[in-house]
């Protein structure tokens, strides 16, 4: 098992369709925007600079797409009932309204994998690649957007993320301190 960054796929071939066949490979069905983001935007975004897509491959079966996270930098606005202290651990400033973070935007397995390889593998690698920003660039706080689905919920919470809000988007804001 590897880490692949999309960007490297670009810049080592000149067919586009054959990088955007090899990616839809991957499957989920349980997550269509997972998938659709992958099939459909991983690469324009890529190109773009908006996002990192990194892929989590089989190195032992055809490179086969296990799963992939995708990382970007983003600010959030801050809601007016989080706490000062909340506010200067995310920002270093008690009365903040944003914060800058990184964002885990993406995170799916596929589901040929699925009992076959944790979903914790792949907030793994992401988690270090997060790190790895940290040493670069100082920036700290790293945050995924999710549905109130407990099993989500758990699955984060496992990894010490804290829920700050829920976003005007309805989706949860988690964070992580390094």
């Amino acid at each position: 098992m590897q880490v692949v960054s999309l960007s490297s796929l670009i810049e080592a071939t000149q067919d586009e369709a054959e990088i955007y066949q090899y990616l839809s490979s991957f499957q989920s069905e349980k997550n269509g925007d997972v998938q659709a983001f992958l099939h459909n935007n991983a690469i324009p975004n890529e190109k773009r600079a908006l996002t990192r897509t990194s892929l989590v491959v089989d190195d032992e079966n055809d490179n086969e797409i296990i799963g992939y996270f995708t990382l970007l930098v983003k600010p959030f606005a801050i809601i007016d009932e989080v706490s000062k202290e909340s506010r200067k651990k995310l920002s270093g400033d008690k009365n903040a309204d944003v914060f800058n973070s990184i964002l885990i935007a993406q995170l799916g397995r596929s589901d040929f994998y699925k009992g076959k390889v944790s979903g914790d593998i792949i907030l793994e690698f992401a988690l270090e690649n997060c790190e790895l920003a940290y040493e670069l660039v100082g920036l700290r706080i790293v945050c995924v957007e999710y549905d109130d689905i407990s099993f989500l919920n758990d699955f984060y919470l496992k990894y010490d993320f804290k829920v700050l809000q829920v976003n005007s988007n309805q989706k949860i804001l988690a964070y992580l301190r390094f």
